[in-house]
């Protein structure tokens, strides 16, 4: 029994079609599994990004617990028996016709001791960490440090920061750690901070004119890691640039709520 030309067409045409079918099918199932495998891998990031961000919450409120404790310590018991100590060195000055410069000298110190501990209660208190400025901290911790000689500072940064208090606190602990770093490791002479508000962004270039490093060198030293996970925490990112050990270039970029700018 011969089979038509016309029949083997039809044959050849239907399995054409089912192979187009199954062809199709395959590619649907890949396409949904991908899509699947991408909103899984989603849903997982985005759960890990919420947990740092509890975790960093947590940490937060944590350490703002135990600083409260810490400064009201140190207001009330420390800072008290300083007091008494130097009321007990100026009764005992002021008793003597020609008091030695030892004793004159110990008095003053012990007052300039009482000033450092009641500006680091206050800056341990709760209150004034819900209040942190970001700018005001910084440009006190440059006045310190200019005066100290160790290092010279330059700042251009705009009026205000597009950040919450808890957020400019992370920031802050960021550029402290990098200064360290050109202090310590760069033994650099002058550091520049730029602070730039983009609309949804805030970039902060820091560079210095110290020793540099080896740029595929940089792993997790020098309080890297610190910086690293605390940029994260903030939802940003950050580069290390130095070219031919001559200086350190660090690139930090922030997403920002329009809502706060």
């Amino acid at each position: 029994m011969q089979v038509s030309a016309q029949n083997i067409i039809f044959i050849v045409i239907i399995f054409t079609c089912s192979l187009v079918v199954a062809a199709a099918a395959l590619l649907t199932y890949v396409r949904m599994y991908n899509d699947r495998k991408k909103k899984h891998f989603e849903e997982k990031r985005i759960m890990a990004s919420e947990f740092d961000q509890q975790l960093m919450q947590s940490q937060l409120e944590t350490q703002e617990e135990t600083m409260s404790m810490l400064s009201k310590e140190l207001h009330d018991n420390i800072g008290q028996l300083l007091n008494s100590t130097k009321l007990l060195i100026g009764v005992t000055q002021r008793s003597l016709s020609d008091p030695p410069d030892t004793l004159v000298t110990a008095n003053e110190t012990l007052g300039l001791a009482i000033q450092e501990l009641r500006s680091l209660s206050k800056s341990l208190d709760k209150e004034w960490l819900s209040q942190f400025n970001f700018i005001q901290n910084l440009e006190a911790e440059i006045s310190r440090i200019n005066s100290s000689r160790t290092l010279h500072i330059f700042l251009t940064r705009p009026e205000s920061l597009p950040l919450k208090p808890n957020e400019q606190i992370i920031l802050f602990r960021i550029v402290q750690e990098l200064v360290q770093n050109a202090i310590k490791h760069a033994q650099a002479e002058h550091f520049y901070i730029k602070i730039t508000k983009f609309p949804g962004k805030l970039q902060l270039t820091l560079s210095d004119d110290g020793s540099g490093f080896d740029p595929d060198a940089v792993q997790e030293g020098m309080g890297i890691r610190n910086i690293r996970h605390r940029t994260h925490l903030l939802g940003g990112s950050v580069v290390w640039q130095s070219a031919g050990y001559k200086g350190t270039v660090v690139l930090i970029e922030l997403p920002v709520n329009q809502a706060i700018a």
